[in-house]
């Protein structure tokens, strides 16, 4: 039997799954994010390798592979040296960015297409045959480039509330829905806001879609705005691809908003197949982990790994073994 370890690290949540080729999972935790550029890369490496060790742990036996995909790595071309590598004596041991993960949640190896991820941050990752290795559009961070992103969203809500607050801008059903949401007046609560950092604003993305089903302009137009600077992305994608391409969406915010992606869509070039992530982009590590290990996926793996992942994750975030 084959063991692999597979990690999906983003801005808020990084998962860890050990788990075997037949698609059971034996471990799988939660931590927090692992994005070097929210925390600084000692404190993401510390956190990686924490969640690695962890789970080699509970390996029975050697690691056929260890595979990360980590939002934000792109900027780190020696994330590890070859001796941290080395310290996990599996066969083969890769991390890199996260886009491959979405992208291999839905698509085989071997089949062109991109991504479009929309959680607290945003990015599309494209992957061609032609091209050696992925390659992004937009991300490029969250205080230069994540418009749409529910980081973006949440900001836009709060910004909002400070201008109608100001005068400077209309009134809003979101300074009563931010009120009701934090507990307290605009002024009490901001030192907590900016405290909470890119996941605190992010969480308030929810915000701008109840008010919009509200018939409230002021979300209506931060929905509309961020759709189209996301639909942007796809735009750029668009050349890589001859005739119809398939763009694999997910995410925390279009995973809990289908009617944002529907938005996105409607403004992307016709011959974008959006399709919404129905596996969650730990399952695309796992599919990576699988393909470095020269391992073939048999036709029960995703079924086998799903149940088990709903099953480890369904009542706790905290880390937990399937015996």
């Amino acid at each position: 039997m084959h063991y692999m370890i597979a990690i999906d690290g983003g801005g808020t949540k990084t998962l860890t799954v050990l788990f075997q080729e037949d698609g059971h999972i034996l471990y799988c935790r939660s931590d927090p994010g692992t994005n070097p550029l929210d925390i600084g890369v000692e404190e993401s490496q510390r956190r990686l390798l924490h969640a690695i060790g962890c789970a080699v742990e509970h390996s029975p036996g050697k690691l056929s592979a260890i595979y990360a995909g980590v939002a934000g790595l792109v900027y780190f071309e020696n994330y590890f040296s070859q001796d941290i590598r080395a310290m996990f004596n599996a066969d083969s041991f890769l991390i890199e960015t996260d886009g491959r993960n979405l992208i291999c949640s839905e698509l085989t190896h071997n089949e062109d297409g991109c991504c479009l991820i929309v959680g607290t941050g945003c990015g599309t990752w494209i992957r061609t045959q032609k091209a050696k290795n992925i390659f992004h559009v937009g991300g490029w961070g969250y205080l230069v480039d994540t418009l749409g992103s529910g980081y973006s969203l949440g900001r836009e809500v709060v910004r909002a509330v400070c201008l109608a607050h100001d005068g400077r801008g209309p009134k809003t059903v979101l300074t009563q829905l931010l009120e009701e949401e934090t507990g307290g007046s605009l002024l009490s609560v901001m030192p907590g806001l900016y405290a909470g950092g890119r996941a605190r604003f992010a969480s308030l993305a929810h915000l701008a879609f109840r008010g919009k089903c509200l018939g409230d302009k002021v979300c209506y137009d931060i929905v509309d705005t961020g759709a189209a600077r996301l639909s942007e992305l796809i735009w750029a994608a668009a050349p890589n691809f001859d005739g119809e391409f398939t763009v694999v969406a997910g995410g925390g915010i279009v995973t809990a908003f289908p009617e944002y992606l529907e938005l996105i869509r409607l403004k992307c070039p016709e011959r974008a197949h959006m399709l919404l992530a129905s596996a969650p982009p730990i399952f695309g590590a796992a599919v990576e982990a699988m393909h470095r290990s020269g391992l073939e996926l048999s036709d029960s793996f995703r079924p086998v790994f799903m149940e088990d992942f709903r099953a480890m994750t369904a009542n706790s975030s905290e880390a937990r073994g399937a015996g």
